[in-house]
């Protein structure tokens, strides 16, 4: 294993402590600083560049926020792991866009914390199952509204193209094998989901957004 050198920038003596045994134990780390203001942390990056930087984001001085873009756009080698109580789902996004390459919850598991240092120094970017999945949630709510087809699933989808052909619900319940209750319930989804009462606002939408099947 590469000799990694690590800076921990938290507000908490007992945090600090609690990760710089974590990464003597678990990563074998010997080049391990701490600071607890923004001040410090500016004057040790212009000192010195760690191979990996461990960051809450709010310091003893003011938020690190505030830093974070400046400082990873100057050390660019480095890697950053924002470590905080600050929610994942209103700053997890915001931070990877800045330039970190991570963010982990103060909440998680010991292991949780050793796999997300790991991906980190691999030079994989770190987020949680949880954040992960919101990110996703979030890229299919836009897309939804660039592409309200997107929404729908590839059942509804082949519903869709078949009312749009001309047939009627018995006609694809037989060409699916399905009943013509779950065809209907598709259709009552489908409709739903793209904000239509009836065939003719849906063929008005699909004309619109002729791309709709990929």
């Amino acid at each position: 294993m590469m000799n990694h050198s690590f800076l921990i920038a938290d507000d908490h003596v007992i945090i600090r402590r609690g990760l710089r045994n974590l990464l003597h134990d678990q990563f074998h780390a010997v080049d391990v600083r701490e600071v607890a203001t923004c001040r410090e942390l500016l004057g040790a990056l212009a000192r010195e560049e760690p191979s990996m930087l461990l960051l809450d984001l709010q310091l003893t001085d003011g938020s690190s926020l505030d830093h974070l873009e400046q400082i990873c756009r100057e050390h660019p080698a480095m890697r950053v792991l924002v470590y905080t109580m600050r929610s994942e789902k209103v700053y997890a996004q915001r931070v990877i866009a800045l330039g970190a390459v991570g963010f982990l919850s103060k909440e998680s598991s010991e292991e949780e914390v050793v796999r997300a240092i790991r991906h980190v120094l691999q030079g994989k970017a770190y987020l949680s199952d949880t954040v992960e999945t919101h990110l996703q949630e979030k890229v299919r709510d836009e897309e939804g509204l660039a592409n309200p087809f997107a929404l729908l699933s590839d059942r509804e989808i082949g519903v869709m193209d078949d009312l749009l052909a001309g047939l009627g619900v018995k006609a694809i319940a037989m060409r699916m094998q399905l009943q013509p209750s779950t065809i209907a319930t598709y259709k009552a989804r489908l409709f739903d989901k793209l904000g239509v009462t009836n065939l003719l606002d849906l063929q008005r939408m699909a004309k619109a957004h002729r791309h709709h099947a990929g």
